[in-house]
């Protein structure tokens, strides 16, 4: 498929959404400002929900061997929501060097104020969240553990986004830009056909990440 409008930012993706926006609203001159909205859209919907292709996983190794470890979630890559988290084994009990495993791993995510159980002792295979970093107690020491989370998208510079929504939605990011611009210059009846753009295009994409979820 051949396009021919001009490049504006270097980045295919982006441009094509541009080019969107400005062929229906006509507001070539508002440029920078499209480009602002692009970023702020892409961010907005990310949010809507946790999408599997957010999803990043990962081995964080400690600097120690412990029962009770801290992550600092500012060292995970754009780092958003946990998932999960299981123990990384590569020694058994006794020290000894094994295949790294998972299995029989699990640690289950719980609120700082149930960390205890009704005798007041510690539970343990557990981990919960204190402001930036997630706490874990652990019935065997351990120096590693696997674990999923979900992570921010890439915004900045915007020559350089390369996201899956950007390439899967181009309708989607360009509608919501549109329904701004035409808001901020007065045009009601076409933001409003703007939104029920913009509206279609987030229940396809619903419809298919709930199919995706499914498979």
């Amino acid at each position: 498929m051949a396009f021919t409008f001009a490049p504006l930012t270097n980045n295919f993706a982006i441009d094509y959404i541009i080019q969107l926006v400005i062929d229906d609203t006509g507001r070539g001159d508002k440029l920078e400002e499209i480009k602002r909205r692009i970023q702020r859209a892409i961010m907005k919907h990310h949010f809507k929900d946790f999408y599997k292709k957010d999803h990043i996983d990962v081995i964080y190794a400690f600097l120690t061997i412990d029962t009770e470890q801290v992550i600092d979630t500012t060292l995970l890559d754009r780092f958003r929501s946990l998932s999960y988290m299981r123990k990384f084994q590569t020694v058994d009990i006794n020290g000894n060097p094994i295949a790294p495993t998972t299995e029989g791993g699990d640690l289950t995510e719980t609120a700082p104020e149930k960390a205890f159980d009704g005798y007041g002792f510690d539970k343990l295979n557990i981990f919960y969240r204190s402001g930036t970093d997630i706490k874990i107690r652990s019935s065997t020491p351990m120096d590693q553990v696997f674990l999923g989370y979900y992570s921010f998208p890439i915004i900045e510079p915007i020559a350089n986004i390369n996201d899956w929504l950007v390439n899967e939605y181009p309708g989607l990011i360009a509608a919501t830009v549109k329904r701004r611009i035409f808001k901020d210059i007065g045009k009601d009846d076409e933001a409003k056909m703007a939104m029920e753009e913009e509206l279609e295009e987030l229940l396809t994409l619903q419809t298919n990440n709930i199919t995706l979820q499914a498979m």
